[in-house]
This record gives structure tokens, C-alpha cells and sequence, in this order.
């Protein structure tokens, strides 16, 4: 089986990640050229669309 490796990886905005992703592209461990972005609302699908959950959940609600 044949893994392609990430040429992207997104974060939240904690500054641990960065520091993370620079140790290990010094140590060979990730590729140099990777991207990483820190915004909050890629990490995560569910939290980059609450509207859907929510609509799930407030008829609930009710009960």
C-alpha cells in the first residue's frame, strides 16, 4: 500500500504546533517545503459548521 504524505497541516492558533512542526522537520521527520496553517475553523469540521449539530440538538431540547 502506497501512504502520500501530507503536504498540509492544519492547526488552531496554539503556538505549541508551530515550535512541534519545526522540531521535526529539523529531525527529518516532516518534509521542509510542508504547509502549515493555524486557523481554527479547518481543524475541524464539526466545529467549522455548527449550524447543522444545531439543528440536530435544539428540538431535543425541548423535552
Amino acid at each position: 500500500m502506497s501512504w502520500d504524505l501530507p503536504n498540509t497541516i492544519n492547526t488552531d492558533k496554539n503556538a505549541a504546533y508551530g515550535a512541534a512542526l519545526e522540531s521535526m522537520i529539523k529531525s527529518g521527520k516532516c518534509e521542509a517545503d510542508i504547509e502549515h496553517r493555524q486557523v481554527k475553523c479547518l481543524n475541524n469540521r464539526l466545529e467549522a459548521d455548527p449550524g447543522k449539530l444545531k439543528r440536530l440538538i435544539k428540538p431535543v431540547r425541548g423535552f
